[in-house]
């Protein structure tokens, strides 16, 4: 007791401990301190001389839990069992062994459900604070860089300075540029320049509104393929308000498709008279006088002469002169 006296006082004058003092105390060896529990409290040191490894002549028996679920268990379950079930495990003895298995596979799969929920739950009531604080990092971490930055940027000479934003300003027109060139803005293809098939235009149909076109033959930019016959006098047909000899002086113009229609009536004009001859004897006066008839005469004169022609059509053909004696 003395001795314990003493220490504390020594303790309690030096509560700090000096250098030396604890370089002494790290060259304790386990010897050393054995020999001091063994002088200060003997029962204490016999116990501890008490404690040491197992023996392995008697094991110690570590009784396992009565919650665990075990294979007899099972089998002890299925032979309380009545009926067709007591039945069935006599016919097929490892039914007990596919339903312990099963149990097990059903009880793992519940426990990885209550976890995968417990999991999911938790991730979703701190999703508002998880993700606040990645969004409050990543503007910190922005604005640290924006910083580092401006203070670089400040560092940089007057040349330097211009060449960074002329660099800027160059790397945003070029973006602008590839992107307009990437979408058909920047050149707009309205149609291709070649027609590689023509599968899309095999069924394709086009009108034009009728004040939209230009009439092709009635073109003032197409010459006019006209030709003025010769006048011919013809003995007409009598009728009711004639009198005994009736006759007409008639000259047209013809207007052909091209100019090879005007060509070959002007070759072939005896036989061009002798035909409009043989057409206008066969009008009478009434008709002739009329304007139905003289209508009638041209629409009449048009198709015996496309009868006969070899090259191109004669589209109208018109009065130049009419005299009709009655």
């Amino acid at each position: 007791m003395a001795d314990n006296e003493n220490t504390t006082k020594v303790e309690s004058a030096n509560p700090e401990g000096t250098p030396e003092e604890e370089s002494s105390e790290d060259l304790l060896s386990l010897e050393s301190l054995d020999s001091i529990l063994e002088k200060e409290d003997p029962e204490f040191a016999k116990s501890l001389s008490s404690i040491g490894p197992d023996d392995p002549s008697n094991p110690i028996a570590i009784e396992e839990s009565d919650l665990e679920y075990r294979l007899e268990h099972e089998i002890k379950y299925w032979q309380r069992q009545e009926g067709w079930r007591q039945k069935l495990v006599k016919v097929l003895p490892f039914i007990p062994r596919v339903t312990y298995y099963a149990r097990l596979q059903h009880m793992a799969l519940r426990l990885t459900w209550r976890k995968s929920k417990e999991q999911t739950v938790h991730f979703l009531k701190n999703l508002g604070p998880s993700l606040k604080h990645w969004l409050s990092d990543q503007i910190g971490n922005f604005k640290t860089w924006l910083g580092e930055l401006g203070t670089t940027f400040k560092g940089f000479s007057i040349l330097q300075k211009l060449g960074v934003l002329v660099l800027v300003a160059a790397t945003g027109v070029g973006g602008v540029v590839l992107y307009k060139i990437a979408t058909n803005k920047l050149i707009p293809h309205k149609e291709e320049l070649f027609l590689p098939t023509l599968e899309d235009w095999a069924d394709k149909k086009e009108f034009f509104e009728a004040d939209q076109v230009e009439p092709f033959y009635d073109s003032t930019r197409v010459s006019q393929n006209i030709f003025s016959t010769s006048k011919i006098f013809a003995n007409i047909r009598r009728s009711s308000q004639s009198g005994s000899n009736p006759m007409a002086a008639l000259e047209f113009f013809v207007e052909g498709t091209d100019a090879d229609v005007v060509v070959e009536i002007k070759d072939r004009e005896p036989e061009v008279k002798d035909l409009f001859l043989r057409v206008v004897e066969d009008m009478n006066y009434d008709q002739l006088s009329s304007v139905e008839g003289k209508q009638m005469l041209c629409e009449r004169l048009r198709k015996e002469i496309n009868k006969i022609l070899t090259k191109g059509k004669v589209r109208r053909i018109f009065y130049k002169t009419a005299v009709i004696k009655p």
